[in-house]
Parts: C-alpha cells; structure tokens; sequence
C-alpha cells in the first residue's frame, strides 16, 4: 500500500508544495511568477502523459484520453468559477 502512495509524482507535489509555502512566507512578491514557473514546467509532463494515453487507447481502443480531457475541462471550469468567486485586487 505504501508503494501506492510514494510514487515519483507524490513526491514532486509534495516538494513543489514545501517550495510554494516557502515562497509565500519569506518571498510573497515572487509567488506569482513560482506559480507562473510552475505551469510552465508541469506543461510538457502533461503533454507526454496525454501522448502515451493516446497511445494505449488506440491500442487497446479504450476513451482514456476522453475521459481525461473532459476532467481537465471539468476542472478549469470549477478553478475559473473559483477565481470568479474570489477575485481580489492586485494592484
């Protein structure tokens, strides 16, 4: 069971999260562009993901990669109506 849990991608999440707590607290002025930085190097892991589940769904004709869209549509629509929610000023 505890194989399950400390995978490789457990273990990034929860060092990026120790780097953004860090950030917040010492740096605030830099967490906008860590978290800029962070989309932009999560980016092409999630290509390569996408990439390979193409790959198995047309080899075992399964709608992984659907699936999978459609919770990431899912999901912005939830983080746009969250940020909809929470607007705050930056100015």
């Amino acid at each position: 069971m505890i194989k399950k849990i400390l995978t490789p991608a457990t273990i990034a999440i929860f060092f990026w999260g120790i780097g953004l707590v860090i950030v917040n607290e010492q740096y605030y002025e830099y967490l906008r562009y860590y978290l800029y930085l962070s989309i932009i190097l999560v980016f092409p892991f999630v290509i390569v993901n996408m990439i390979k589940q193409r790959k198995n769904d047309k080899i075992h004709g399964t709608n992984e990669l659907h699936h999978t869209v459609n919770r990431m549509m899912i999901l912005g629509v939830i983080l746009v109506i969250i940020f909809a929610i929470t607007k705050q000023s930056h100015g």
